[in-house]
């Protein structure tokens, strides 16, 4: 019993470590992870507005999703593995955490996803039929702004916890979740 709790203390040492290392070199933003239960809802409606838009055609992706702030890649490599038909990409700024996602993403064994490295606020979202969003309050004001100007009309955007300052919410999901802080995301359709 000993070893056990001393080897789940240093397994929590070792992730606390962790998240204080992307705290301090990810720009102050931490890397926190979308629940799984909304995971899994998030990925229900891409699938769903995929199916809208027509899908795949002759087996080429025609439905492009993007992830702000992609982080570790979790979201990004779930949803690639439940969407094969679609481009998923990946925008962060950390090279740790890019270069982690690729990594994954290569071991794993995902075509369909990719990573950039850059700052989303520069980065063109024009070519996206969905953009998936998990930022501090704090930014919504300039990401409602930035995809407001940058996507096309018709582009699906699901926001965690947090709702797009200057859009109009669609729907806003209740899941039953274990995160404390993570109970609803917002849907919505750039007008």
């Amino acid at each position: 019993m000993e070893i056990f709790k001393a080897v789940l203390f240093c397994v929590a040492a070792y992730l606390l470590l962790w998240n204080v290392y992307i705290l301090i070199f990810n720009k102050g933003v931490p890397n926190i992870r979308t629940a799984p239960a909304i995971r899994r809802r998030i990925i229900d409606t891409l699938k769903s507005d995929m199916a809208k838009k027509g899908g795949a055609k002759n087996g080429a992706p025609r439905y492009t999703i993007y992830d702000m702030g992609s982080g570790n890649g979790l979201l990004t490599r779930e949803i690639a593995k439940a969407i094969p038909d679609a481009r998923v990409i990946g925008v962060e700024a950390s090279r740790q955490c890019i270069e982690w996602s690729d990594k994954v993403k290569t071991a794993q064994n995902i075509p369909n996803l990719e990573y950039r490295r850059a700052d989303f606020f520069e980065h063109d979202f024009g070519d996206a039929d969905a953009v998936v969003v998990f930022l501090s309050v704090y930014e919504m004001g300039r990401v409602g702004e930035k995809l407001m100007k940058n996507l096309k009309s018709g582009t699906l955007v699901t926001s965690n916890r947090f709702p797009l300052t200057g859009w109009a919410v669609e729907e806003k999901v209740k899941v039953l979740t274990l995160y404390p802080f993570q109970k609803y995301f917002h849907i919505y359709h750039h007008p």
